[in-house]
């Protein structure tokens, strides 16, 4: 009669054992997937802020191309400081020397997630720069025939 009582215990023991270990699993299977769906989100919204960016030159660029070319015109744009709670700095360099092209590169501070966007100038340079996400502006600059960006 005594075994009875042990094979209850070691049942129990067991049994809670192995609920432990599932739930560990299963805590760390869904650490997993939240870690790689906050990267995607990043990776998304970097891309969007990117394209909006790259638009905002191209638009700032097509103001050297307007008869009344002002000697610096200016555009603000406000994008979101941090993105799912990771800073994040953007820089712009070119991708061959004279050709119009350049690529503007989105870094995430707290992750390895980088992006990059293609942006074309019709007939100015954009200096290659670094600035930090949030409040930007865009500006083109008639005495160096540059487009600039700086953080606001």
């Amino acid at each position: 009669m005594d075994d009875r009582a042990v094979s209850t215990a070691v049942s129990y023991v067991l049994i809670v054992s192995l609920a432990l270990l599932l739930t560990t699993g299963l805590i760390l299977g869904t650490e997993s997937l939240i870690e790689d769906q906050r990267e995607d989100t990043i990776r998304q919204q970097l891309e969007v802020v990117g394209q909006q960016l790259a638009g905002t030159v191209m638009t700032v660029d097509r103001f050297n191309e307007t008869e009344a070319v002002p000697e610096t015109a200016v555009v603000t744009r406000q994008f979101p400081e941090r993105i799912a709670g990771s800073q994040y700095q953007v820089a712009v360099a070119p991708d061959s020397p004279g050709d119009g092209r350049y690529t503007i590169y989105l870094d995430a501070v707290d992750t390895d997630v980088n992006v990059s966007v293609p942006v074309r100038a019709a007939d100015t340079d954009v200096r290659p720069t670094r600035v930090n996400g949030g409040t930007v502006r865009v500006a083109y600059v008639d005495a160096t025939a540059e487009v600039v960006i700086r953080s606001a």
